[in-house]
């Protein structure tokens, strides 16, 4: 599956940056992508991207109603998707040695915006799997490799 991470300055002072990791629409089943509520580009112009918690989301938690479980497990889910994107993230960025991926992150040497796609085995549905493994996972552990900064 490919996968797309940036680093974007998003601050002057002091200067930060947003780091993220989204998997393009055309890598995922048309039943998720139907499941997902948010639809949009993120402004990166890579066509609709979904972000990683409903990608590796159990399809049972996406066909759930809303609620206080929905919000329960959503909590872990991300939890688990913020690990997995700071171990991608931190393996292109290595200003990005942040445990769990960041709101906002400074970084005094400023370094350029980027765009990097990469590949990495399919991680749909694959919530309960990763979970086990977080601890020790790294990014060869997911199969990735990067292309290229495009």
């Amino acid at each position: 599956m490919r996968i797309l991470l940036t680093r974007t300055r998003i601050g002057v002072e002091a200067p930060s940056y947003s780091y993220r990791v989204q998997v393009p629409f055309t890598e995922i089943s048309l039943e998720r992508q139907a499941l997902i509520a948010m639809h949009s580009d993120y402004g990166l112009g890579a066509g609709l991207l979904a972000r990683l918690p409903d990608v590796i989301a159990p399809m049972t938690h996406l066909e759930a109603a809303p609620g206080l479980d929905k919000h329960r497990i959503g909590k872990l889910v991300d939890g688990v998707a913020d690990r997995v994107g700071a171990i991608l993230l931190g393996a292109v960025f290595p200003e990005m040695a942040e445990r769990t991926v960041p709101f906002r992150l400074d970084v005094p040497s400023a370094p350029p915006n980027a765009r990097i796609i990469g590949e990495i085995e399919n991680l749909s549905g694959r919530y309960e799997a990763l979970a086990r493994e977080i601890d020790s996972l790294a990014a060869s552990d997911l199969g990735f490799r990067a292309e290229g900064d495009r």
